[in-house]
């Protein structure tokens, strides 16, 4: 019986084996009692690792934007703002004879946060200069250019969250919201003076004419937050309210829905406000304290790179069937109170570091629930069973490129993390490869 095929009956067996060393021996009822196989462990294999700054990242038409600024005693300032285009949700718009504006409204619902919302941060509205583009790839760190005058009606307009709460007049809305009021003289000159107009009568004229909006967020003091706004809400428009000769309480809403480009672009300042590891490692190439901690950062932050350099000389010229591999990531010690670690992380490798092509693991495709990588509050761990990756390294001689461990859904996300480093002080909590294998004897 050859090693693949011992593999293949023998995989589903030791996907639960955890023993340093088995002295039973496993597998009777599958393989020949002259095949026996015994069961070996170690989590001593030598790791390399260290934190760097992640590329940018794709951040156009995603499921939420970014909007908010940080002051996080470990990473540093975290500025993120939006770039968005408002539709018409009607052709020939027509605000009615003598029509006049009584007030305008930018709203933006949003699901969920990352921060401290006891402390809140500034909002500045522009309009946009430059179009956005349905068809263009826009990035974490992409920019357009905009007019100067920030739109906000009463300044500065301070962002307090209450996430869980709703609108008093809104009563079927299921996420809280921030409304802006804008000044009354951009929507009349805008918009109201437009009624039936060529510019309102088409959304391709109506983007031409507004391109739309660049919603910046700005510090105010302290630790700040970075809120995720769901532009596809239909809760999230800049709505017009007016009367006309005919009726009084009038509204009307340009929103974003799936034709609307949007993206968020997020500024980390290079990282000169961060502490002193992390700046050693991503900025001085210093990597005197990786064995201790490390860092991961959504929003087209920071990942840590992870290798296993001697893993294919420690079993060179031998035949070994792999039964579970797992990459074990602890949360390092600090404040998670506002700050807190990501719901998941996630791991993929490159050919090469320079390339914008990333591959997943084979484990991945076996799904979550098998490749993992979702936070563990017992344990503060987050564990990756990369067991076929492993194997395949082991077993076809596949190249032993570096792992790319980073914030899943990052484009999403704010979460940030120190984790422990593979030879921290806390040895037990160190950055690991668990390996369960066996020696075949052919």
């Amino acid at each position: 019986m050859n090693i693949k095929t011992i593999l293949l009956l023998c995989l589903t067996v030791g996907f639960f084996v955890s023993c340093k060393k088995e002295e039973n021996i496993v597998g009777k009822n599958i393989v020949p009692e002259s095949e026996n196989i015994e069961l070996q462990y170690t989590d001593t294999l030598t790791l390399s690792a260290f934190s760097a700054k992640d590329d940018s990242i794709i951040t156009d038409e995603m499921s939420l934007n970014l909007l908010g600024f940080v002051s996080d005693p470990i990473f540093g300032y975290t500025q993120a703002s939006i770039y968005s285009q408002f539709r018409l949700t009607e052709n020939a718009l027509n605000f009615g004879e003598n029509a006049d504006l009584d007030s305008i409204v930018l709203t933006l619902s949003y699901k969920g946060f990352f921060g401290d919302t006891l402390n809140p941060f500034e909002i500045r509205v522009y309009e946009l200069d430059e179009s956005l583009d349905i068809e263009k790839t826009y990035y974490s760190t992409s920019t357009l250019s905009y007019q100067s005058e920030n739109l906000i009606e009463t300044t500065p307009f301070q962002c307090h969250l209450k996430p869980n709460t709703v609108h008093k007049n809104d009563s079927v809305q299921t996420n809280p919201t921030i409304r802006i009021p804008l000044k009354k003289s951009f929507g009349k000159t805008k918009f109201m003076d437009k009624s039936g107009s060529d510019e309102l009568s088409n959304n391709d004229k109506f983007l031409a004419y507004f391109k739309g909006l660049f919603i910046q967020a700005q510090a105010i003091n302290n630790n700040g937050s970075i809120v995720y706004v769901d532009m596809l809400d239909a809760i999230s428009s800049l709505t017009i309210y007016y009367h006309n000769d005919q009726k009084t309480n009038l509204k009307h809403s340009f929103v974003v829905n799936k034709s609307a480009e949007r993206f968020s672009t997020v500024n980390h300042f290079d990282y000169a406000h961060a502490n002193t590891s992390l700046k050693k490692q991503i900025i001085e190439k210093d990597y005197s304290e990786a064995e201790e901690n490390l860092f991961v950062q959504a929003s087209g932050g920071i990942k840590t790179l992870i290798h296993f350099p001697y893993l294919q000389n420690m079993f060179k010229g031998k035949k070994v069937m792999i039964y579970k591999a797992e990459l074990v990531v602890t949360r390092y010690e600090g404040d998670y109170s506002v700050f807190f670690q990501p719901p998941a992380l996630d791991l993929y490798y490159k050919k090469d570091s320079t390339a914008s092509t990333s591959y997943y693991l084979p484990d991945y495709l076996m799904g979550p629930e098998y490749f993992g990588g979702i936070y563990h509050k017992q344990t503060n761990e987050y564990r990756f069973r990369i067991t076929q990756y492993i194997q395949k390294l082991l077993l076809e001689g596949t190249a032993n490129y570096p792992l790319h461990l980073v914030v899943k859904g990052a484009a999403t996300k704010a979460n940030r993390m120190m984790l422990y480093g593979v030879n921290p002080k806390n040895n037990k909590n160190r950055l690991r490869l668990e390996l369960t294998y066996s020696f075949i004897n052919e």
